[in-house]
């Protein structure tokens, strides 16, 4: 089982200059973690530390100097010792290293959990952006708020490209106002956001698909995922899937919450459900304060069952008639047919044990050919003429 989420939203384009923190390869950081995750079991302290600094060939006081810039600026270790970024930046060497000059931010205002973010950044010098190129007057103070959170971003177009503002401590005490924005209007876009969680997983995903514009004359298509720090849990996804559910389904049908399925009555769903004993259900639009607003939801491969053993027959009789042709079998031939069609799925725990009630719905049910009762009692009437001849 999947839910599947999407609404719109506006991507909403801006240029500041102002130092950011962007991705960038730090060779020497990357080979101090390289040596102390290798040499040292993650380890920078005491003789540790030491044997890295010499191997490096480092004065003491740079040594001191970089040791804290991995530290407080970039949480490479703790204690001298290395955290989960510094082990990623002994693989690739990535770090948020201060880059200056104007940037270009495509930005989305969603309601949590995703929140405020950018979802992609560019140096105008990258995309060759123009002095001449100048938007109007930004009221909205996007990057007060995104700079205020202090929050890491992912691009959605390379998940590579991160970024994040906070602007260095002497840039803070020397430019008392907030950075000059312009935005775009011309540029913005609409995309989809999408969350999805299928039951098993600990917590729900969230991404975006479409196109931005701003980066080289023309739009620009992606789709890739978003980090979102509080997503919601298994258990309040479930809780959702339940609420919306209890709004769609029929009399004859109930939600159980701990096997994830659906329990029903054959006459409340479909030919393919019947066969396939899964089906989707479009739950519309889904409000709910863990997780904004979606204009439109699925839940996907739904599991069937029984609700009880009178609507177990009615789904093996159904099943009966559409998989076997209207022929004269014997007791043991049909009940061979019923056994094999009872073992699947949607009949787990469900006794099919009482033949008079099982053989009732054979002949009553409505995709039942005529005669059906007549093929039942001719075939039992001939087992016994069969019987009568043997013994004579």
């Amino acid at each position: 089982m999947k839910l599947e989420l999407s609404r719109k939203i506006t991507v909403r384009v801006l240029d500041v200059s102002m130092p950011i923190r962007r991705s960038t390869v730090r060779n020497d950081l990357r080979l101090i973690a390289k040596i102390a995750e290798t040499e040292h079991n993650g380890s920078l302290a005491g003789r540790n530390g030491e044997e890295v600094r010499e191997m490096l060939g480092m004065k003491p006081n740079s040594w001191k100097r970089i040791i804290q810039e991995g530290d407080v600026e970039h949480n490479l270790w703790s204690d001298l010792h290395l955290t989960d970024k510094g082990r990623h930046c002994a693989e690739n060497g990535i770090v948020l290293d201060h880059e200056d000059g104007p940037h270009r931010l495509w930005v989305i205002d969603a309601p949590e959990p995703i929140g405020m973010r950018i979802i992609h950044i560019e140096a105008w010098a990258d995309i060759n952006v123009q002095q001449s190129e100048l938007g109007q007057e930004h009221h909205d103070k996007f990057v007060r708020r995104i700079r205020n959170e202090g929050l890491e971003h992912k691009s959605v177009i390379d998940s590579g490209n991160r970024c994040r503002f906070k602007p260095p401590g002497w840039w803070a005490r020397w430019v008392q106002r907030d950075p000059i924005v312009q935005e775009h209007p011309g540029l913005s876009t609409s995309i989809d956001l999408l969350c999805s969680w299928s039951s098993g997983e600990a917590e729900s995903t969230f991404s975006a698909r479409g196109k931005i514009a701003g980066m080289t004359d023309k739009h620009q298509a992606f789709e890739g995922s978003m980090d979102v720090e509080m997503s919601p849990t298994a258990d309040q996804m479930a809780s959702i899937v339940s609420t919306a559910l209890s709004r769609k389904i029929s009399g004859g049908q109930e939600w159980d919450g701990n096997s994830n399925s659906l329990k029903t009555d054959v006459i409340s769903i479909d030919a393919e459900a019947i066969e396939r004993m899964r089906m989707d259900i479009d739950l519309g639009q889904i409000s709910h304060g863990r997780i904004g607003d979606w204009s439109n939801s699925t839940l996907r491969d739904i599991e069937l069952r029984a609700k009880d053993e009178e609507a177990a027959r009615d789904w093996v009789a159904t099943l009966f008639w559409n998989r076997n042709d209207a022929i004269h079998r014997t007791k043991s031939q049909t009940n061979a047919l019923i056994g094999n069609i009872a073992s699947e799925s949607a009949f787990k725990g469900l006794s099919l044990d009482n033949e008079s009630a099982m053989l009732d719905s054979l002949i009553s049910i409505s995709n039942a050919p005529l005669g059906a009762r007549w093929l039942f009692f001719a075939a039992s009437d001939l087992a016994m003429a069969i019987g009568q001849e043997e013994s004579v």
